[in-house]
């Protein structure tokens, strides 16, 4: 502090450097306020403004994402749009610049920029755990080439372009040759949160997106720090001997995270469980890690932000240290360090600094280096022939900034080898760009149109001396049982076997990259240690039960409930499927829920939703004909039940099945679709012809007025049933729901029908199968102009 005095003490002076401004006074009077009534301004002081600012930042940030949610914008824009209102290009501007300045510069910035910079620390510590740089290694060729190619290009446009206009602009030659290189590489963890936000991490471009942008940030990696190397050499002077031990403690660091905090790392993870999650004392000791290596990081004369990624590498991504910690550190995160990364980062936004002089080159070299990002991707994926809007969204998605690329430039704008009028410019062009390229890509690339087909996946067009492909997808390892006893009741046999595809699927939880796994390239798996080996074992099991009536094959795959359907309809695709099963359970979560009503929409092919009531264990029954069903189809008219009724017929096939099938025909329905009731009377005949040489088939007819007498008929079922088959879809203007359909209290996804059966007022304990039969391009047509 100063020496001096004057009245009322010593005063405060002001220290200026790496763009920040400091104050020094008493620690009593600086951070905490006296109160309102005794005559202090709490806003004059920092953590009173602090907790005014974060409220505010909330409140403005919720708004904004409402308002912008049906233009399909990525959270990166309403975040840095709140940043931009809150600062000085609004608030300064319809306001005296007395009062902007007393409550955003000088001491009341202080904490702010502490925790905008653990915030940078936060970030990529955890984006560098959910990081998997194994898939670096699984990489095709054509992500090589993307990888690789756009690391190059842009650097060959933006960088010379620089050099050239800072000859005309000796000025700004420092700053333009900062906003090339900052400009020219591409950031993974942009990447991997845009494409959580638009829903396509486990697509196929999304997966190729993110190990480009792996591979071209490891390559913009090593530029980036040749290029801080040399801009240190001419423009700080530091000596050949300073940089030569700067690298050396870099390597230093590396090989201390390597050989000493990974293994105390992996020693963590033996410690828990299979199935349970991480401790305070976990967290606590990560944490501790995580400030050594910054702190570490700061005094080699490195980065903080170094250490934390290094860290973040270190530590296995996913289950059930990396997601763990990122389910613990997140809030933290985005509670207290996000929106204090808000504030600062639109606090040096100033759109009355950018002037015409300057906008223009940076804006010729921002050009570029996205030209060159989108060429780079663009060119090798028609090479590859991937289609033009395939290849284009692709492009898009590598050429966006966000969170991580504004940190950047604000660490630039810290060590004034950036201007502040230049990181307007970039700060504002990456909101722009994302603002516009993110409903390009919505509109570009849709997953789910590949999932129409022409061609019928249906239990009713599956020839009877043909494979029964099967896609089973398994969320609880409880469900085996019932799934399996589904199986031996759809009576596999020589003439039509089963082809059973077996799918674990789980939440992508604590890594960036998502993950599909094919078992049948590790054979080897025989241990019961794991749930899947589990699984995998007990469907081996049943596989060696019926050779050559069953063929097995197993999958898991790991990715985000908002696009895991994603993964199942592709594979349902690739194999061919007629039927996917699905287990459901009456208390699922939201998000899995979603990944139901995801899957009903985009299916393609029919699907079945699994309730079962009672768990019959699987013994491993050596005998087939040791198995017998009772099962029942209730059958309300349309394609899903013509759907139940084939599964059901299939079934009875099998000398030991019993079927019951139960018509419900309303006494005053009028006929809508003529088609649809044709296709009705030629199943009920076909089924009638069944009976007369099957005495193990039984049809019912059951005449109702309304949907109050098909409650009575569904809940008076009290026979031994097994399996209770029926159609999810009813006709709303049916007869058969008429004062049910306003019942607000049923699972959608079951139908009303179906919900009633599965529901534990139900006097039989039968397991339920909810089938919807595959819409294809030829059910889209509106019936007049088939």
């Amino acid at each position: 502090m100063a020496n001096g005095s004057s009245e009322g003490g010593l005063p405060p002076f002001n220290l200026s450097y790496f763009n920040m401004v400091y104050t020094c006074e008493y620690m009593g009077a600086s951070v905490c306020s006296k109160g309102f009534f005794r005559a202090d301004h709490p806003l004059m002081h920092p953590l009173p403004l602090l907790l005014f600012e974060l409220g505010i930042v909330l409140l403005v940030n919720a708004v904004i994402q409402i308002l912008l949610r049906p233009f399909k914008q990525p959270r990166f824009v309403s975040d840095m749009l709140t940043g931009i209102l809150l600062g000085p290009s609004i608030i300064e501007h319809f306001s005296r610049h007395e009062l902007y300045a007393s409550l955003f510069r000088g001491k009341q910035s202080i904490i702010i920029d502490i925790l905008e910079l653990l915030s940078l620390i936060y970030f990529t510590f955890l984006v560098a755990v959910r990081t998997d740089l194994g898939v670096i290694r699984t990489s095709g060729r054509l992500a090589w080439v993307i990888g690789i190619t756009a690391s190059v290009l842009p650097v060959a446009l933006a960088v010379p372009t620089s050099h050239f206009l800072g000859k005309s602009y000796a000025d700004l030659s420092l700053s333009l040759d900062t906003l090339s290189v900052l400009q020219a590489t591409t950031s993974f963890q942009v990447t991997s949160v845009l494409l959580e936000d638009l829903k396509l991490l486990n697509s196929e471009i999304g997966r190729l997106a993110l190990s480009s942008s792996l591979i071209s940030n490891l390559f913009g990696m090593i530029f980036k720090i040749g290029s801080a190397t040399l801009s240190r050499v001419l423009y700080i002077g530091i000596g050949a001997e300073d940089l030569v031990l700067s690298e050396i403690s870099r390597l230093v660091l590396i090989g201390v995270t390597i050989y000493f905090l990974r293994p105390i790392i992996f020693w963590f993870m033996r410690k828990i469980p299979e199935g349970g999650s991480i401790n305070e004392s976990h967290v606590i000791t990560i944490t501790v890690m995580l400030f050594g290596m910054s702190l570490a990081s700061e005094v080699l004369g490195l980065q903080a932000y170094f250490g934390a990624m290094i860290l973040g590498f270190a530590v296995p991504a996913g289950p059930p240290l990396g997601s763990g910690l990122t389910r613990k550190l997140n809030l933290v995160f985005l509670a207290l360090l996000l929106p204090s990364y808000i504030i600062d980062a639109g606090r040096h936004v100033n759109v009355a600094l950018i002037k015409g002089r300057s906008f223009g080159p940076a804006e010729v070299i921002i050009l570029l280096a996205y030209l060159g990002k989108l060429g780079a991707c663009v060119v090798p994926a028609k090479l590859f022939r991937m289609p033009y809007q395939d290849s284009f969204a692709l492009g898009l998605i590598l050429c966006s900034q966000g969170f991580f690329d504004v940190m950047l430039f604000k660490r630039a704008l810290r060590f004034t080898i950036l201007s502040e009028e230049l990181y307007s410019v970039l700060t504002i062009m990456a909101v722009v760009h994302a603002a516009i390229a993110t409903p390009i890509i919505s509109y570009l690339y849709n997953p789910s149109k590949r999932y129409v087909n022409y061609q019928r996946r249906t239990i009713q067009h599956c020839r009877r001396d043909a494979e029964f492909r099967i896609l089973t997808c398994i969320h609880e390892e409880e469900s085996v049982f019932s799934i399996m006893n589904l199986l031996k009741a759809s009576y596999p046999s020589r003439e039509s076997p089963l082809g059973i595809y077996v799918l674990d699927i789980m939440k992508l939880d604590g890594r960036e990259h998502p993950v599909f796994i094919n078992h049948q390239f590790h054979r080897c798996l025989l241990s019961n240690s794991t749930r899947t080996a589990r699984i995998i074992s007990a469907f081996r099991h049943y596989e060696f039960l019926h050779i050559g009536m069953v063929r097995n094959q197993y999958f898991t795959t790991i990715t985000p409930y908002a696009s895991m359907h994603d993964d199942i309809c592709t594979l349902a695709l690739q194999k061919n499927t007629n039927l996917l099963i699905v287990p459901f359970q009456k208390l699922e979560s939201k998000a899995l829920r979603g990944v139901k009503r995801n899957l009903l929409e985009k299916s393609p092919c029919s699907i079945g939703f699994l309730v079962d009531k009672r768990i019959v264990t699987y013994f491993g029954i050596e005998k087939l004909n040791e198995s017998k069903f009772h099962v029942c189809v209730i059958y309300t008219g349309g394609p899903d039940s013509r759907e139940a009724l084939a599964y059901g017929t299939r079934m009875a096939e099998y000398p030991d099945t019993r079927l019951t099938v139960v018509r419900l025909i309303a006494e005053d329905e009028f006929i809508i679709d003529l088609m649809d009731a044709k296709l009705d009377l030629k199943a009920i005949t076909e089924l009638s012809n069944l009976c007369s040489y099957m005495n193990r088939i039984e049809y019912k007819e059951v005449y109702v007025k309304d949907g109050a007498e098909v409650s009575r008929v569904l809940l008076s079922l009290n026979e031994d049933y097994d399996f209770i088959l029926v159609g999810r879809r009813v006709d709303k203007e049916s007869p058969l729901v008429s004062g049910l359909i306003e019942w607000d209290n049923y699972d959608e996804e079951l139908g009303i029908i179906g919900d009633m059966i599965a529901s534990p007022d139900m006097k039989s304990n039968a397991s339920v199968l909810v089938l919807q039969q595959q819409t294809t391009v030829e059910d889209l047509i509106p019936k007049g102009k088939i």
